[in-house]
């Protein structure tokens, strides 16, 4: 599998599986208990993941200095993202303008998360 036309099918047919199971698991959800879970968003960050690596693929699989500053940008970008996620989630929660539970607020915030750093990994690509 070291063909990068194989990876690059891989994580497109991972991202369609990860779509999928995470639109049936939202729609489940709604019409059991009219109430998400919140695992179902990180179904649907996995699939961010997988289509973002399918995209990048030919790229990170070089693993070369620029592919190192990509990934070292992303991710000290990525913790002031998180640190405003948090901001902004104590924010709404202490003025109730949103109710969630803990299972809610953390399936949510990990899935920001990880969508964060993968989205930043593709802007940072395009402008290195």
């Amino acid at each position: 599998m070291t063909d990068v036309k194989t990876y690059r099918v891989f994580f497109i047919f991972s991202a369609i599986f990860f779509t999928i199971i995470g639109g049936g698991l939202i729609v489940l959800s709604v019409k059991v208990d009219y109430n998400i879970a919140g695992h179902e968003f990180l179904t649907l960050s996995l699939a961010l993941v997988c289509a973002v690596q399918a995209y990048l693929v030919p790229q990170f699989i070089v693993n070369d200095e620029r592919v190192k500053l990509i990934k070292q940008k992303a991710m000290s970008t990525g913790y002031f993202f998180i640190m405003s996620y948090t901001v902004i989630f104590m924010i709404l929660l202490q003025t109730k303008i949103i109710h969630l539970t803990a299972l809610q607020l953390l399936g949510i915030f990990t899935a920001l998360i990880v969508s964060t750093v993968f989205l930043l990994f593709v802007f940072f690509s395009k402008r290195y």
